[in-house]
């Protein structure tokens, strides 16, 4: 962390309208915080969705912040106020340059898309690291670098947390960064100031409409990464992601399985639940035969783009072949919560959208014998995108034996409300499904009452470890409430 830092070099790359006196300063300290201002800081006034940091300014002059940087003067301003035309996205340059540019000592590969990022950017570190280099991961699971994790709260962090997190690893000689691109972090400017090394882009489905004013503003924001790397990586199987590939904002190559592509999946076999294989064939005729313990086809397209991208990086193909091959999986994707010798299988996976939800039960689909009950226990997300509820519903409905509809996370929303508007999307004329509202419940019903050989599958939290309600967040651990159900069931036999 710096000890003084003069203010036009941490305003280096912002748009600044006016100094109004402040030019010659020098400051000891800049958080966007009001409640971590100090003496001799620069407070950076940032107008959110709840606050307003415009409103904080005489509070923090009071701490002894020496300006302030806003979009617009308050009346009575007792500090100077450096005027920018945006200080959201300003915060990323002022933050990068405050911990003296990091991101610039290491090569940076983001991953952006609906879904995928996650295993996308956890292959690629494996890949990498066990080429001999010294790897950062930055994502929604965890962070992690050196070897060390740190928890994870946001897919991609705040500038404040995120430059110093780059400060952190550039002191410890991280020199490849795997890193989430969530549309939100490139829409308000977190990630502006980074030069990445290369870009993936692994497909665009409807999500996050209530960020975002369409599919096609949706579209655009991921594209703005592709502006920033100095190659570009695309599915050439979802029309998002093809059409991005051919507006020339970097070096593009594409992937895939269906469409011709510069990297293309032959032979892919996703039929089991116990991994994938194909031959990848490269552009100069060559493959590489991969083959991993992840399942479904979406993992097909999630190994083929961090295998193009490691390739273009310059690692061997024997390596990325054995790295592929070794990587366990991350939590919560399509992770078995049952032991093998149960006589039926729970399944628990992060899929929270419609594309999501069905990629994973049209896998487990075709894994399974007709004889086989497929059962999914699922819900969707309060204070989120609502248009994906009704969708939701009707693909667990259309595709599953039985489906439960439960609560996933209702937020401020009261979690009937949010079940109300799955259930607009189901066929009135369906019979295989019930609504469970408690999450607990739900699971404890699919597993008392599970046949032999049943599949059910537990979606929406993956990973997470909690439950947020209107009364806050609650630890929640969905592996433990299968072995609960387990051994109530069986008489205490399981342990975890």
């Amino acid at each position: 962390m710096y000890t003084s830092i003069k203010i036009k070099d941490l305003l280096s790359g912002v748009n600044v309208i006016d100094m109004n006196g402040a030019e010659n300063l020098t400051v000891s300290g800049v958080t966007s915080n009001n409640g971590k201002v100090d003496k001799n800081f620069a407070f950076v006034a940032i107008a959110g969705t709840r606050f307003d940091g415009h409103t904080f300014i005489n509070d923090v002059a009071e701490k002894g912040a020496v300006c302030a940087i806003v979009e617009y003067v308050p009346e009575n301003c007792p500090i100077p106020c450096i005027v920018v035309d945006d200080t959201r996205l300003a915060s990323a340059y002022i933050y990068s340059n405050a911990f003296g540019n990091p991101e610039r000592s290491m090569k940076i590969v983001g991953v952006t898309g609906t879904n995928g990022k996650t295993s996308t950017v956890f292959m690629l570190e494996k890949i990498f690291s066990d080429a001999g280099y010294r790897t950062g991961l930055l994502g929604t699971v965890k962070n992690m670098w050196c070897g060390k994790s740190r928890e994870s709260s946001l897919t991609t962090p705040v500038p404040e947390d995120l430059y110093e997190m780059f400060a952190q690893m550039r002191d410890e000689g991280v020199e490849y960064l795997f890193m989430e691109a969530s549309s939100h972090s490139i829409a308000l400017g977190r990630i502006a100031p980074i030069e990445f090394e290369a870009g993936i882009y692994t497909n665009l489905t409807p999500e996050h409409l209530d960020f975002h004013i369409n599919m096609d503003d949706y579209a655009s924001t991921k594209e703005m990464l592709f502006k920033k790397s100095r190659i570009g990586i695309f599915s050439a199987d979802n029309e998002y992601t093809l059409s991005a590939s051919e507006k020339g904002l970097c070096k593009s190559y594409t992937f895939g399985i269906d469409n011709e592509c510069a990297f293309k999946a032959e032979n892919a076999d996703f039929s089991s639940v116990r991994g994938i294989s194909y031959k990848l064939r490269l552009p100069d005729g060559s493959a590489i035969d991969i083959e991993s313990s992840m399942a479904g086809k979406f993992s097909v397209y999630n190994t083929a783009g961090a295998v193009v991208c490691a390739y273009l990086l310059g690692i061997d193909k024997d390596s990325i072949k054995k790295s592929i091959k070794d990587f366990a999986g991350v939590p919560g994707r399509i992770e078995r919560l049952t032991p093998e010798n149960m006589p039926f299988s729970v399944f628990s996976d992060y899929a929270h959208s419609p594309d999501a939800l069905e990629n994973i039960l049209n896998t487990l689909i075709k894994s399974k014998t007709k004889e086989q009950k497929l059962t999914v226990i699922f819900g969707c997300g309060g204070d989120r995108d609502r248009t994906k509820r009704p969708i939701m519903g009707k693909i667990a409905t259309d595709l599953a034996d039985f489906a439960i509809v439960t609560s996933d996370n209702s937020r401020s929303e009261e979690p009937m409300d949010i079940i109300n508007e799955i259930l607009g999307g189901i066929d009135k004329k369906k019979e295989n499904y019930t609504v469970i509202c408690s999450r607990r419940e739900a699971i404890a019903y699919a597993v008392e009452n599970a046949s032999e050989g049943e599949i059910i599958l537990v979606a929406g939290k993956g990973h997470e470890n909690y439950e947020i309600t209107k009364d806050g967040k609650h630890p929640f651990d969905e592996k433990g409430e299968v072995y609960k159900a387990i051994n109530k069931r069986f008489g205490n036999k399981y342990s975890i």
